[in-house]
């Protein structure tokens, strides 16, 4: 199995080695910045890794999305959760199967579904998403 090479975002790297676990990393595509590194899909890195591009200020600011040649006008504080729907990350439910674009629509699912009651959500990687080992993982797996 051929072991590819990812430019990785630091912070993401330093939780994946700290924490010891595996993480899905999409290639960044914020125009007009290109830096070719990867970062974890979740909204707390991509938050991060938007104010390493400079994106700054205050949440209620107006931003436009420019990941991929999107072009659409949304507050600063609305960007990672937007750019998470970009990388497909999507949750579903542990009982049901059902598929959210969201984890909070998710669990007003499982809230509201009396089937669903003791059901949690599971990540649904997108499709462009590349896993991440720890350098641990490799080691002892001869990665």
């Amino acid at each position: 199995m051929p072991v590819h090479t990812l430019d990785v975002d630091p912070e993401t790297l330093f939780r994946v080695e700290q924490s010891g676990q595996p993480a899905v990393v999409y290639e960044c595509k914020l125009q007009g910045a290109l830096c070719g590194m990867s970062v974890e899909g979740t909204t707390s890195a991509i938050s991060a890794h938007i104010r390493w591009h400079g994106i700054t200020g205050p949440d209620n600011s107006s931003q436009r999305c420019s990941w991929g040649g999107c072009s659409k006008m949304l507050k600063k504080g609305s960007l990672a959760r937007h750019i998470i729907s970009h990388l497909e990350v999507k949750a579903r439910c542990s009982v049901c199967g059902v598929v959210k674009c969201r984890d909070y629509v998710l669990r007003e699912h499982i809230r509201s579904s009396a089937l669903c009651q003791l059901a949690s959500a599971e990540i649904v990687h997108g499709p462009e998403g590349r896993l991440l080992v720890p350098t641990s993982w490799a080691l002892l797996h001869q990665v």
